[in-house]
């Protein structure tokens, strides 16, 4: 969805600290706009862009993008002031840029060569150019008197002396500045910034496929080494440059297809692509993983060792139809799971690829979490036995669905989510009493962490799609559109309908299949598709006996409220509080989901 300008910013007495703000913003705009940046043009404006999103999000949370333009009365208006007063004049003042920061800026007359086209943005192009409308700028700086008309930007700049190491000690000013006015906000409305911070990152990687682009972001998020970016503690932002890097992976590998690779243009190979591959053992020989042991009834997966070291294993088939298709899918995937990720995204690293052409398989060989010795797995529909607390579950709840949102968010969809593909590690050495209700270590669940990918797919329009298994005890965890054979397309939407099973399985406590036995029995082999079809409608049904029918009781009405979101694929509308404090994007579901049971409180 395209940006949207902020309400209400019509013409007016305007308060001292939206006009300070507007100040920074037209800073912003000149540095971002000014030519002759040079070689590592798209990572500086990146880098620029990243800060001009920080401020405005800070103005939105601090009341000045709301109809009236004013601050809120809650923070302290002399420091606020006297912050935007100090950042204002870091931005504006070009003898300051070329004293402290050895940066020159000069008024160049533009020649018909180097003007730009009327139809040219005002503002450099960059992956987060356009998180900030245009518009948005313009009313801005049209409303504090800063430019004669909305789209009259000021005139560009030139640099006439670049250098990137002084340029980020600019921007650890700018970020300086910035986390002042961070600090004077409350905790829920700092966390509430963060929240929109993610989701304009999220936007903006789901909409690029430049590789340039993706790797501009990735540097930017990824603070410099030793140093700690308190904009980007707690991991706020940190895994976005992650879902950055994988998805620049993906067009790398040619697994997703772009504007510029349909033109025939080549992409620039990744710094960072060769050491993926340098980890990765692509044609591993079935006698180098010995001692395999499949976990219980479920031959797909297993655990054994490689190398001397602890791996778990998935099993893949290869049906011949498809066979020379899905080996070069096979192949993207397990480049993808190789690739160093962060800890939220909860997946294994792939170490090697074994390829069973006699028996028409492909083994994923996985490193075992550390400190796990030979400890076997064990997966969340095993530990529906137990007992854990409905704080632990709303924990384990968002934790599953932050790990799927940035799975989307770099274009790859699971294809098989179901409490069988959570695994467990008992890294904690935590021990769960057989037949008990308690969990030692402070009541805490291990870590989940999501397995499976072996029938996950690109996100890409022109790729083929597999059919789904015609196992009704999994066809139960799917949508109605993806069950049997032959399927439409798979989608992100099936994806977080099957998320909102195990969403569902986790508020209840127990298995999927359990739950859906009112209308089907998937224990009985040949379960018609019609049949199948029904478990949707129940498991949406609030009234007493259907599938939603207690998870209000269980879990309260906000976990209730996502998981029938999730299930129904519906998104509430945005209310009239979220237009009018300027919202950049439209939530999506799983923006929605992460928001509303991150402030569970059981």
């Amino acid at each position: 969805m395209d940006p949207i300008s902020v309400a209400g910013l019509g013409l007016g007495v305007v308060s001292l600290s939206f006009q300070l703000f507007a100040g920074c913003i037209k800073g912003f705009v000149l540095l971002s706009t000014a030519h002759n940046l040079g070689k590592d043009s798209s990572t500086l404006i990146c880098m620029l862009d990243l800060q001009e999103i920080q401020l405005t999000e800070w103005a939105r949370c601090a009341g000045l993008l709301a109809e009236n333009g004013r601050l809120d009365r809650r923070l302290n208006e002399t420091v606020v002031h006297a912050t935007l007063k100090e950042l204002q004049d870091l931005l504006l003042d070009t003898d300051k840029l070329k004293l402290r920061y050895k940066l020159g800026l000069a008024t160049k007359s533009s020649t018909p060569q180097n003007e730009p086209s009327k139809s040219e943005s005002p503002v450099a192009h960059g992956i987060l150019s356009n998180a900030i409308s245009d518009d948005l700028r313009g009313d801005i700086m049209y409303r504090a008197c800063l430019i004669q008309s909305k789209n009259n930007f000021p005139q560009r700049l030139w640099w006439a002396a670049v250098d990137k190491t002084k340029f980020e000690d600019l921007i650890d000013g700018i970020k300086s500045f910035i986390r002042e006015l961070w600090y004077l906000l409350d905790p829920i409305r700092q966390d509430d910034m963060s929240q929109s911070l993610q989701m304009i990152l999220s936007h903006v990687i789901s909409m690029s496929g430049k590789i340039e682009e993706l790797s501009s972001l990735r540097e930017t998020i990824l603070p410099p080494s030793g140093i700690s970016d308190t904009l980007t503690s707690k991991d706020a932002i940190l895994p976005f440059a992650t879902v950055a890097e994988v998805k620049a992976i993906q067009i790398n590998a040619g697994a997703v297809t772009t504007d510029r690779q349909l033109a025939g243009a080549q992409s620039p190979p990744l710094k960072y692509f060769s050491q993926v591959s340098k980890d990765l053992q692509p044609d591993l020989s079935v006698g180098e993983v010995y001692q395999y042991e499949p976990l219980g009834s479920n031959a797909e997966t297993g655990t054994g060792m490689y190398e001397d070291e602890y791996v778990f294993v998935e099993w893949k088939s290869l049906p011949r139809q498809f066979r020379s298709k899905i080996i070069h899918r096979v192949e993207n995937l397990a480049m993808l799971l190789a690739a160093p990720k962060h800890p939220d995204f909860r997946s294994l690293k792939c170490i090697g690829l074994l390829l069973d052409n006699d028996r028409g398989k492909a083994a994923f060989i996985y490193k075992a979490p550390s400190f796990v010795g030979y400890h076997i797995p064990r997966s969340l529909r095993n530990l529906f036995g137990f007992g854990p607390s409905v704080t632990q579950r709303i924990q384990l709840a968002l934790q599953i669905t932050q790990s799927v949102k940035y799975f989307h968010t770099a274009g790859w969809l699971h294809k098989n989510l179901r409490s069988e593909n959570i695994m467990f590690w008992d890294t904690q050495k935590t021990e769960i009493h057989g037949g008990g209700r308690d969990i030692e270590d402070k009541n805490r669940l291990p870590e989940p962490v999501l397995v499976g990918f072996a029938f996950s797919r690109q996100d890409s329009p022109s790729e083929i799609s597999e059919q789904p298994s015609s196992d009704p005890q999994r066809d139960i965890y799917r949508h109605p559109e993806a069950m049997g054979e032959p399927s439409e397309s798979f989608t992100a939407a099936k994806d977080i309908y099957a998320l909102g099973t195990v969403l569902l399985e986790i508020g209840e406590w127990r298995s999927l299949r359990s739950l859906v036995e009112k209308v089907v029995d998937v224990s009985k082999p040949n379960v018609p598709l019609d049949q199948l079809a029904n478990v949707k409608p129940f498991l949406l049904d609030e009234g007493p006996r259907g599938g939603l029918g207690m998870l209000k009781y269980r879990m309260g009405e906000i976990y209730a409220r996502v998981t029938k979101m999730m299930l129904s694929g519906e998104i509430p509308p945005m209310s009239q509080a979220q237009k009018e404090a300027g919202i950049m994007f439209r939530p999506g579901l799983l923006d929605i989901a992460i928001h509303e049971l991150g402030r569970c409180v059981v």
